[in-house]
């Protein structure tokens, strides 16, 4: 069973792929077992913790191809996680291990803008994967639409990430405690409000809310600009790669094999 499951996954599978997968995993494991040696007392393992939930979805297609055989997740094609790979990279070892949300300038806005981007690619893959499973056409443009919506899904249950990680794990993910924010960013209270466009000191009492409204937004900057795209530029729903002309092949072969027998 064991040895079908890793046959199965690496099918297909280019060498350089696994170098790009194993190379980013590897840095991010360097980067979880180096800030668990170098723990900061006053801000605990909360960079670890989330380094590892991270972690863990950069195996997101080896986790896909664990469910049933006959479920969408197992017909998702391995090249979603040259995507979803560089998300959990750059939001994690890139934010949270090199600091960079706080040294370079923009960084989470960029990040937030590129994670719906992303979330849409991965939405419109879903629904592709559901029309192959089913074996149900579906018109390109109510495609994209779907993507769109399950997109929202995805960028809201980031932030029910961060609340969880802040509520049960003792994180601060969404800049409750304004020190801490302040200290991860080496004391400098202008690197802090430079991620949301507030007055400093009228507004600290809403900074949390400030700054997951604050990715709300942004989410919606980068997921409209993709819908578009999808819409002009249905890619699994045109040319050679159009799943619904193979799916009505598919249908109409069937329907001959029974009106054959």
């Amino acid at each position: 069973m064991i040895k079908d499951y890793f046959k199965r996954i690496y099918k297909g599978i280019k060498p350089i792929e696994l170098i790009f997968w194993w190379g980013l995993r590897g840095l991010m494991i360097y980067g979880i077992v180096e800030s668990l040696l170098t723990i900061d007392p006053n801000l605990g393992s909360m960079q670890p913790l989330q380094m590892l939930a991270n972690l863990v979805g950069m195996f997101a297609y080896e986790i896909c191809q664990m469910f049933p055989k006959n479920t969408f997740p197992r017909l998702l094609p391995h090249q979603f996680q040259h995507i979803t790979i560089i998300g959990f990279f750059l939001a994690s070892f890139g934010g949270a291990y090199l600091n960079l949300y706080y040294d370079l300038p923009m960084y989470d806005k960029v990040l937030h803008c590129f994670g719906c981007v992303e979330a849409v690619y991965i939405s419109y893959e879903l629904v592709c994967a559901m029309q192959i499973r089913d074996k149900v056409v579906c018109p390109p443009k109510i495609a994209a639409l779907a993507a769109f919506g399950v997109a929202f899904v995805f960028a809201s249950g980031w932030e029910l990430f961060e609340f969880t990680f802040d509520q049960w794990f003792g994180g601060d993910a969404q800049h409750w405690d304004l020190q801490k924010a302040i200290q991860e960013a080496g004391g400098n209270v202008d690197d802090v409000f430079m991620l949301i466009p507030l007055d400093a000191e009228r507004f600290e009492s809403r900074f949390a809310i400030m700054d997951t409204m604050g990715d709300m937004i942004l989410n919606a900057l980068g997921a409209v600009p993709m819908y578009i795209f999808l819409r002009f530029r249905p890619y699994r729903h045109m040319g050679k790669n159009n799943i619904n002309k193979m799916i009505e092949e598919e249908l109409l072969k069937t329907t001959k094999e029974q009106a054959a027998v």
